[in-house]
């Protein structure tokens, strides 16, 4: 495990260059070898036809699991481009704490703003989940297109972890198979007594060995009072979001981006 100060130089270096660059370009985990990498063609015409880079020049490149790449590119033409790997940083744009998305599936272009908006505040996995709820025509989500968009989304947030994209989960499942978060939150709008700045009113010593954590948010109607007490039952903490009701996809974007805050990964 990385000490305070290693996560710092590993950290910071790259988000300056980031911003500097403002353009990433995707490589596939396989196509990284020892000292070199190479380009699919979606991405080898991005970099040359729009950013106009040829030989010589300088990129950088994310492979989706956590790792960036400052390149020189050695060759290239128009469907094939390879780069000499000149500095590699893990943990490229990324935080320590890693965040699930546990959301039930609203309609299609909503559920899919979702998969954008958690990629771009530092989501690390998202689980569409059946709930009882679900309506039945909100089920026909398409893998791949929901990869593509976390895709754009982790490269124009200057990160370098692709989000996990489950299949779709039934709730009950989700719970049973939860053990191996360290923390588990569930929004239900009934809950007044425990918000989330209550449940993060934890010390400093405790907060850093947690890393890890799951929050699930309900359907349109929210979760049903079995589907409650089946989380609660299996380690899952209530919270609420004030007076205001908000859409599913409101709901997922406000509890992640103040749960990630509060974890000190916006800040």
């Amino acid at each position: 495990m990385l000490d305070a100060g290693c996560w710092i130089l590993l950290k910071s270096l790259p988000i300056k260059e980031l911003m500097v660059e403002r353009e990433l370009f995707y490589v596939l985990p396989e196509d990284v070898f020892d000292d070199t990498l190479r380009l699919q063609r979606q991405e080898v015409h991005h970099l040359v036809k729009v950013h106009r880079k040829k030989k010589g020049d300088f990129f950088i490149a994310v492979d989706g699991r956590g790792t960036g790449y400052d390149c020189e590119i050695e060759s290239l033409d128009k469907n094939n481009l390879t780069a000499k790997i000149l500095k590699k940083y893990r943990f490229y744009g990324e935080s320590l704490f890693k965040l699930t998305l546990a959301l039930a599936i609203s309609k299609k272009s909503r559920f899919e703003w979702v998969i954008e908006k958690a990629t771009e505040v530092g989501v690390t996995g998202i689980i569409p989940l059946l709930t009882k709820r679900t309506a039945r025509n909100e089920q026909n989500l398409q893998a791949q297109r929901c990869e593509r968009i976390a895709l754009a989304a982790m490269k124009q947030s200057c990160r370098s972890f692709l989000p996990t994209i489950t299949p779709v989960k039934n709730f009950a499942s989700l719970c049973e198979n939860s053990s191996n978060f360290d923390i588990k939150l569930i929004a239900h709008e009934k809950e007044t007594g425990n918000n989330l700045n209550d449940i993060f009113q934890l010390k400093e010593n405790v907060l850093q060995r947690i890393k890890s954590g799951i929050v699930c948010i309900g359907p349109e109607g929210g979760f049903t009072n079995e589907e409650i007490e089946l989380a609660n039952s299996s380690g899952f903490t209530t919270f609420g979001l004030g007076p205001r009701r908000l859409r599913t996809e409101t709901a997922a974007l406000v509890s992640a981006s103040l749960i990630l805050n509060r974890m000190g990964e916006l800040q």
